[in-house]
């Protein structure tokens, strides 16, 4: 339906992603509601698991059509790898998988209390920053509850991740995002689908019908307690899950073993987890800190490794060097800044803030400070700042035409947002223009030298003329600097062409093996007449017919004095 680009937001400096809906989509009323219905929806929610809505509009782009107006979202970008792509290199390690889950029913949570059911939870919408921090984005088909256009009954979705209550067309809620999700952890934990098919119809049936298998059927090491969660998650019957998202991320934090613990079937039942008040549901980026990103599949250049492997799975935090996931008592209060929200007793309401409490339980974090604008800082000044705010700081080096060595091109989270103290942010640090290696022109024709140097990422400097004992008058016989030396990218580059001459050196007083050498070496190829005079003594070259500047292939005389 849409595209995706790059672009910047040159008021605020900072990178964005333009999602357009193209414009033989934008024709049909229905497409263009959608559309704005992504908008909306996520620009009600603020929650550090779901993507940031920065504006959004229509406009006529004439390149793109001169009639239709095109509708554009213009969104948070992420750097990061979209969910899909790394679970096809295999199964998570279970603390993996459980972080990642916890960040899903974080964002549901948030879009759920919101009155927006995503309708489409599976790996290719959910992306994963390099600083760990899960995002769930494409919330295209998402729909208010309250929406009086809304159709609850609509099938729509992925039929891989489809709760049993979409594949039959049957009013939907918030629980049957819990089951997609619960599919999305069961194949993470296993690293095989839950249910697979030749045919999306034959998949969606199987969900109707066929009793989920169990994770430990297909992964025996996982706990007991894990498997008994993703089985509840997983019942067909939507009264029989859990009742929220936050109900359901309160049961996997409350596990304390994810690997072994005994036989599936020592239990018959999930731990039970007392109801959590609406206030009080942690966030996965409260735990692991750092900041989340957008993503939209199709927006995204997973080129780089086809296998979406250079981002290591163990390594997303340190925090999870652990094998146990993050504890309830590890809480990110996140609030809106809304009259009528009550938090903790001498909390004020105000704008969107986070409450961090410590693993322990025994103290409670400060409130969240504002992001500040780093950028064209150095990178020590940066980080000093940061640091100075309670912040860890992440770097990361990145080549850049514009940037000086050393300077803060961005950070994430960007300037101005709320964040809370402990909070991962990283700081990519300018490494200076690329390195670039001066190509080889000679020979080439002053044009075909220019494109070359250029195509290099060089700027041309003058162009002078230069001695060749072979190359025509006007063709490239070097540049300054010379051909192999590694210099920065937007560097001067000089081009010397012949002039069609020579410079011959001065070579009395030289042996007659050094002169001959020289004069009739690659440098000069001179036809060279030695005349041997025994009238004077040494050895040596006594005089030479021509020197300094002359034609190509002269004729040289020199003088040998032959005496004793």
């Amino acid at each position: 339906m849409a595209n995706v680009y790059v672009g910047t937001d040159t008021r605020l400096r900072r990178r964005v992603a333009i999602k357009t809906l193209r414009p033989e989509v934008a024709v049909d009323a229905d497409s263009r509601k959608r559309f704005q219905r992504e908008a909306h929806s996520v620009s009600a929610m603020g929650h550090p698991n779901i993507v940031r809505v920065y504006d959004a509009g229509e406009q006529i782009i004439p390149d793109v059509s001169a009639e239709i107006p095109i509708p554009f979202i213009v969104m948070e970008y992420i750097d990061g790898k979209i969910l899909r792509r790394l679970m096809d290199a295999g199964a998570f390690e279970p603390k993996v998988a459980v972080h990642i889950a916890l960040g899903i029913l974080d964002a549901l949570d948030e879009s759920h209390r919101s009155g927006i059911i995503h309708r489409d939870i599976k790996p290719g919408n959910v992306m994963i920053t390099h600083s760990g921090l899960v995002k769930v984005c494409d919330f295209g088909i998402a729909q208010a509850v309250e929406d009086p256009t809304n159709d609850p009954s609509a099938i729509v979705g992925t039929a891989q991740y489809f709760s049993p209550e979409q594949a039959k067309g049957d009013i939907i809620d918030g629980r049957s995002d819990l089951y997609s999700t619960a599919v999305v952890l069961f194949e993470m934990v296993t690293g095989s689908p839950l249910f697979t098919g030749d045919t999306s119809v034959s998949i969606a049936f199987q969900h109707v019908t066929q009793t989920a298998p169990r994770a430990r059927s297909r992964r025996p090491e996982l706990s007991p307690d894990l498997d008994m969660i993703i089985a509840k998650g997983l019942e067909k019957n939507p009264d029989a899950r859990y009742r929220t998202a936050g109900e359901f991320a309160a049961a996997l934090r409350s596990v304390t073993t994810l690997v072994g613990g005994g036989r599936a079937d020592h239990a018959t039942r999930p731990p039970e987890t007392p109801p959590v008040p609406v206030s009080s549901v942690a966030t996965s980026g409260s735990e692991l800190g750092g900041d989340s990103q957008i993503g939209v599949e199709s927006g995204f250049n997973n080129n780089a490794n086809p296998n979406g492997t250079d981002m290591d799975l163990k390594d997303l935090r340190p925090l999870l060097n652990s094998d146990t996931p993050p504890k309830g008592d590890v809480v990110r209060w996140v609030l809106l800044g809304s009259a009528g929200i009550l938090v903790i007793a001498s909390i004020v309401v105000g704008l969107m803030y986070w409450v961090l409490t410590v693993n322990s339980g025994n103290t409670i974090g400060s409130l969240a400070v504002a992001m500040p604008d780093v950028t064209a800082e150095s990178f020590e000044t940066a980080e000093s700042e940061l640091t100075a705010l309670g912040l860890t700081v992440v770097r990361r080096v990145q080549v850049s035409e514009t940037v000086a060595e050393g300077t803060v091109i961005s950070t994430s989270p960007e300037a101005g947002v709320s964040i809370a103290v402990g909070e991962i942010v990283t700081v990519v640090e300018s490494s200076g223009k690329p390195i670039v290696t001066v190509p080889s022109i000679d020979f080439m024709t002053l044009v075909n030298a220019t494109a070359e140097l250029e195509g290099a990422g060089f700027i041309i400097g003058e162009v002078t003329p230069g001695y060749s004992p072979t190359a025509e008058v006007g063709a490239v016989v070097g540049s300054d600097p010379t051909a192999g030396t590694r210099i920065s990218a937007g560097s001067v580059v000089d081009i010397i062409i012949s002039n069609g001459k020579i410079n011959i050196p001065d070579v009395v007083g030289m042996s007659i093996g050094k002169a001959t050498g020289l004069l009739q070496g690659s440098s000069l190829q001179l036809d060279v007449t030695v005349v041997p005079d025994t009238s004077c003594g040494g050895q040596v070259i006594g005089s030479q017919s021509i020197k300094g500047e002359a034609p190509q292939r002269s004729a040289i005389s020199i003088v040998y004095c032959a005496a004793d």
